[in-house]
């Protein structure tokens, strides 16, 4: 190689690593994820408005639309639902005419990933229950942004109401 070509193809090289964006500091990662987080908890709060609205009313189907085609529902004391089919079978509550509220607590976001944290209450009325069955607790859902859309990926949930007692023991 010749010293003319050597010459071109080093200023090539320091063209290249000039294009290259400079690595973001430690406080601009932060600036960044906080407006991320910010607009991602308006998108996530206006969805879950509209998920209450679908699970109150036992659109089952309809609930399974607010996650992702491989999205998983990790209900307490059952299997993981993974998949709209499970998702909306496990959510399709309508005989027990279910009033679900959730409130948003945090909402953390990097990218097109977020985290949610948040309480909950739902009142069931079971069908041949002598009373309605009130549960309150916390939770927390993985979302990721698809096209311009927010959708929950995964889904977890505990009740803040201590355990229930086993039932007694069969006589025998």
């Amino acid at each position: 190689m010749t010293s003319r070509e050597m010459l071109s193809f080093a200023g090539a090289v320091l063209v290249l690593v000039g294009c290259q964006p400079a690595a973001e500091t430690a406080e601009q990662a932060t600036g960044r994820m906080n407006a991320e987080a910010a607009a991602a908890r308006t998108a996530i709060e206006a969805s879950n408005v509209q998920f209450m609205a679908h699970f109150n009313a036992g659109h089952g189907d309809s609930v399974a639309a607010f996650y992702t085609e491989d999205g998983r529902v990790m209900a307490p004391n059952a299997p993981a639902a993974v998949g709209r089919p499970a998702i909306a079978q496990a959510m399709a509550l309508g005989p027990a005419n279910p009033a679900l509220t959730l409130v948003t607590g945090s909402v953390v976001a990097n990218g097109p990933l977020a985290v949610e944290l948040g309480t909950y209450t739902i009142t069931l009325n079971l069908p041949g229950a002598p009373a309605p069955i009130t549960d309150s607790g916390k939770y927390v859902v993985s979302w990721r942004k698809v096209a311009d859309r927010w959708m929950m990926v995964e889904d977890i949930w505990n009740s803040d109401l201590p355990a229930q007692p086993p039932p007694p023991a069969p006589r025998s």
